[in-house]
This record gives C-alpha cells, sequence and structure tokens, in this order.
C-alpha cells in the first residue's frame, strides 16, 4: 500500500482548513454579512458517529495485526476529529446524521488500514 495513504486523513483536513480560513477571509474583507463563522456548529450525533467509527476502525485493525497500541488508537481518534472539525468548518454548516454516517465510512477504513499498518 503506498504510503500516502496514511496520511491522507490529517492532509485533507489542513487542506478544507486552508481552504475555509482564505474563504472567510475574503468574506469578511469584501463585507459579506455573515462571513465567517465564529463558533462550529458542531453537535453531539456527527460527533459521536464519527469517534465511533475511529474507535471501531481502530480497534479491528489493532486486533487484525496485534498492534493495537495507546498512542496509534488516540492518533486515529484526534485524526478523525480533526478532519471532522475541518469539513463542518468548510461547510459552514453542521452536519446531518446521512452526512455524518457518510463520512464515518472511510474515517473507519483508514483507522483500520493505519492501524493495520503499523503491526
Amino acid at each position: 500500500m503506498p504510503t500516502f495513504v496514511y496520511v491522507l486523513l490529517p492532509a485533507l483536513s489542513a487542506a478544507l482548513l486552508i481552504v475555509a480560513e482564505v474563504r472567510d477571509r475574503k468574506a469578511r474583507k469584501s463585507g459579506v454579512r455573515g462571513g465567517g463563522i465564529a463558533l462550529l456548529p458542531l453537535r453531539w450525533i456527527p460527533v459521536g458517529v464519527t469517534l465511533f467509527a475511529a474507535v471501531a476502525g481502530s480497534i479491528a485493525g489493532g486486533m487484525v495485526e496485534e498492534n493495537l497500541r495507546a498512542v496509534l488508537f488516540v492518533t486515529n481518534v484526534a485524526w478523525a476529529f480533526l478532519f471532522l472539525v475541518a469539513l463542518t468548518r468548510f461547510l459552514g454548516r453542521t452536519l446531518r446524521t446521512a452526512e455524518a454516517v457518510a463520512l464515518a465510512v472511510p474515517v473507519a477504513v483508514l483507522s483500520f488500514l493505519f492501524m493495520g499498518a503499523l503491526g
């Protein structure tokens, strides 16, 4: 498996955060009303679904390769939460349940691959 797959989630998160910041700065500079969001509209369901997917993928990947390390486990959960925050900021609104479930699939798969690859 190519090595870039393991840093795909944090790299995509960074790209989304950069694009959202540039967009918000341009909106503020041009005086658009409501340009930029002050608070992230995170809700419990998207956060719970995303973090559960990261936990499930990490545990499954760690059990397959007998490599369930706490540092990697926490790293996967942090990356998943960072991606959720980046996507929420990029969209400028909270995710609906269906969108959170759709986001949970790649998060779980990447967590599984990350834990399995480092075994």
